[in-house]
């Protein structure tokens, strides 16, 4: 079993950065349990003059971080640590195994599900519940990425949707954005300009007789 890598610790600035956009999110979504004055004096915190959110924070540039060769070979070595054995053993299984009928599912399927189920036999007087050894591979792949990553170093076992982010570019699977400060500071700024403050407790008697009539307990 591979011993699990350490993950590299988040830079102290980043985690500050990203805890200052949780506060005023909480704010933002939350004031309506605070008073007006808490509010007003928190959102003076964020975006007041000298607030929290009107720093001047540099943009991060991808191109510059992209033509990073340390950062750039890491990356590749996270990633071509899991491609390269799970390309080999599915060419292993491809080679040896292409054209075996493994199983055969309990339930009934249409014609549709015959191209995921059977690859590597193409009958189409084939019963679409028969499923070949390399339908059973692929899916077994997807399904056990999670197990691997519990068992396995998390870095060391890669599972096809990391393939996939892979061909996508190296900022991530699923196309998951790096965290730019300034952007995200712009961002949670400009909803935090714009956010009014209004309590719970606006419109209670209203809404308290509303809920009364509707249990017919108010005449």
């Amino acid at each position: 079993m591979a011993a699990p890598k350490p993950k590299e610790a988040p830079k102290p600035e980043e985690t500050q950065q990203k805890s200052v956009l949780g506060r005023a999110a909480l704010v933002r979504n939350g004031h309506a349990f605070i008073t007006e004055a808490g509010f007003a004096q928190r959102k003076a915190y964020l975006v007041g003059k000298d607030g929290v959110l009107e720093q001047k924070l540099e943009p991060k540039n991808l191109n510059d971080m992209m033509g990073n060769p340390d950062m750039m070979q890491g990356m590749l070595k996270q990633q071509m640590g899991g491609l390269v054995p799970q390309m080999g053993m599915g060419a292993f299984v491809n080679f040896f195994f292409s054209g075996f009928i493994l199983g055969k599912v309990p339930f009934p399927l249409s014609p549709k599900f015959r191209p995921m189920l059977q690859r590597g036999i193409d009958l189409a007087a084939l019963d679409p519940t028969y499923f070949t050894s390399l339908s059973f591979y692929i899916m077994a792949l997807f399904g056990l990425g999670g197990v691997f990553r519990l068992v396995f170093a998390e870095d060391a076992i890669n599972d096809a949707a990391q393939m996939a982010a892979m061909q996508m570019g190296p900022f991530g699977a699923g196309g998951a954005p790096t965290f730019d400060p300034a952007k995200a500071y712009e961002t949670e700024k400009q909803a935090m300009l714009v956010a009014e403050y209004r309590s719970r407790l606006d419109g209670t008697e209203q809404r308290s007789l509303e809920l009364l009539k509707s249990k017919k307990l108010l005449g």
